[in-house]
């Protein structure tokens, strides 16, 4: 075929895919589910802060901490951070769900036996996961912003400046916020292609999202051994090297919720890492989407 004739094939195939992504109730239900945990994360922040200091040891840092991390100028880095927890949840369910119900319902084999090849149908739905990923980050940040300036406003915090440099770093952020989030949503994708099932993709997926950060735990403990090095080629340890260059919020370091250890791996090996792994589960999808019989 030649390209004006496969290029109108796959927008084809993106306009099917953006239709269905329209329709279907869950994108809005994962949509609103985002937003409402958010908005409860930073409504239990509020209670923590209500409440005052506790009588612990170091209990007056831990709330001026918290206090800070409510603030407008210390949105990019806590907002950020809970995105990457909560947004890596809907997006893993969002790409499961998407293709493993091709294979429930019985329609990928009449999808790719009218006009629409292979490589279309699939390409479709990465560009459609990664753009569910972007607006899913998107949304949730502009929530947390919203939080951010009424308690900034009721507590009379810091809302910083706002400037071009400001705004490059929200940008620059999410964007790191949206490549740490998308291993584990292309791994969702994986396992929807080679179990056929949306079920079993997103618990094998979510699983594995927990359980590296157990798995890390052990592994860490052995000391001078060849063991604890495994960590340094998972995916949420260098996802958590990316999001600490989101900024900290926190005289004690602290670069955010569900941020834990001393940061990990350098920047540019953590990319690497993420990169390779996201590679790897695009070329898996691809293989086997092309040399699998659909059907079967």
């Amino acid at each position: 075929m030649s390209f004006s004739t496969e290029a109108a094939h796959f927008r084809d195939a993106l306009s099917a895919e953006f239709y269905k992504v329209r329709r279907r109730r869950m994108t809005y239900i994962l949509l609103a589910v985002h937003c409402a945990l958010v908005l409860l994360f930073y409504f239990i922040l509020f209670m923590q802060i209500r409440d005052g200091p506790s009588h612990r040891r170091n209990g007056l840092s831990e709330w001026l901490a918290l206090r800070n991390a409510m603030s407008t100028l210390n949105v990019v880095p806590y907002g950020f951070a809970l995105e990457r927890f909560f947004a890596t949840l809907v997006c893993v369910i969002f790409a499961g769900t998407m293709m493993g119900n091709e294979y429930d319902w019985r329609t990928v084999g009449v999808v790719t036996s009218r006009g629409v090849r292979r490589w279309h149908f699939l390409a479709a739905k990465v560009v459609m996961d990664v753009a569910f990923v972007i607006v899913v980050a998107t949304i949730g940040f502009l929530v947390a912003v919203a939080c951010s300036l009424w308690w900034s406003n009721l507590y009379d915090l810091s809302y910083g400046t706002w400037d071009w440099a400001r705004l490059w770093d929200i940008v620059s952020s999410l964007a790191r916020t949206v490549f740490v989030i998308i291993p584990f949503v292309f791994m969702a994708l994986a396992f929807a292609t080679t179990w056929r099932s949306a079920g079993q993709a997103v618990g094998a997926s979510l699983g594995a999202y927990f359980i590296e950060s157990i798995f890390t735990g052990l592994l860490n403990r052995a000391q001078d051994s060849w063991l604890s090095h495994i960590p340094d080629g998972l995916i949420n340890i260098n996802g958590d090297a990316i999001m600490r260059a989101n900024g900290i919020f926190s005289g004690e370091g602290g670069g955010g919720p569900f941020i834990f250890g001393p940061g990990g791996a350098p920047l540019w090996r953590a990319a690497l890492v993420l990169a390779a792994w996201i590679g790897g589960f695009v070329v898996l999808v691809f293989w086997q989407f092309q040399h699998r019989d659909i059907q079967e």
